[in-house]
């Protein structure tokens, strides 16, 4: 009876309203602090397609762009784009980001022992076509699959196809980690949020894919570390080796070919 009740298409419809309820909430109610919203606002404001590169752990509070803080800056060509996971888990974010107004990708990275992944690729084949079109594409970067915290080269490799800046969007809140693959943090209602905007930094095929990678690490890192200062967020008190879970949504690494050209970003 439980495993039919699982797979019934009514579990991820129930609980993907819950987490959209969720997180419209805490978009609404934290008592935000804002760094370096000039950097996102010029780049917003630009219409060309770029990717925003965030932390799995901070999912919850992701939506806070679109909700809030890009509300004074104007329409986009396109709406924003958030690649979500193909597999079943990803109905709940599916679910919870078409109520928020988003344009879902659906996409992951290839599973371990598979040469091939005809959904990762057409995953990335959709987010191409909506960044052509103008979307800003909303990415999880520390796949495929984990470690937590590491970027995956799959998220560099789309940026560098697209020839598309990275915007670092550090995230953080008061609340609480729970053991998750990811450290997902969980936050009460009217608790501080910050928010810590940093690059943009540009991706071209040029360029080399793996120091392009620890750059953006590196980057996101401390901006988000400087979100936790702000919110008044202690330190982990386990390290991502101790987690060692992987992560079900991460950005595909085959990527079909595009012949987008450069686009220049105004300083």
């Amino acid at each position: 009876m439980f495993k039919r009740l699982a797979r019934s298409p009514l579990i991820p419809y129930v609980l993907g309203t819950g987490i959209w309820a969720y997180m419209s909430i805490l978009c609404h109610t934290l008592r935000w602090k804002v760094e370096g919203a000039d950097i996102a606002r010029e780049l917003w404001r630009q219409d060309g397609a770029f990717i925003m590169a965030a932390w799995h752990s901070r999912i919850f509070i992701m939506p806070v762009i679109h909700l809030k803080l890009s509300k004074k800056w104007g329409p986009r060509p396109f709406p924003i784009s958030l690649m979500v996971s193909a597999s079943r888990d990803g109905e709940f974010t599916n679910r919870a980001s078409r109520l928020l107004g988003l344009h879902v990708v659906r996409g992951s990275a290839k599973a371990p022992g598979k040469t091939k992944d005809k959904r990762g690729f057409l995953g990335a084949k959709e987010a191409m076509q909506a960044m052509k079109k103008g979307s800003a594409l909303c990415l999880t970067v520390d796949g495929p699959r984990g470690p937590r915290e590491q970027v995956g080269v799959g998220s560099i490799k789309l940026a560098q196809q697209m020839n598309a800046p990275i915007l670092i969007y550090g995230l953080s809140a008061g609340g609480k980690r729970i053991d998750s693959w990811d450290r997902q943090l969980v936050s009460p209602p009217f608790a501080k949020g910050a928010v810590v905007f940093a690059g943009p930094i540009q991706a071209s095929k040029e360029m080399d894919t793996e120091e392009l990678r620890q750059r953006v690490e590196h980057e996101l890192r401390k901006a988000t570390a400087r979100a936790d200062e702000l919110a008044g967020l202690g330190p982990d008190s386990v390290s991502a080796s101790e987690v060692g879970a992987q992560s079900p949504d991460a950005a595909p690494t085959d990527l079909p070919p595009t012949n987008t050209a450069p686009r220049q970003v105004r300083p």
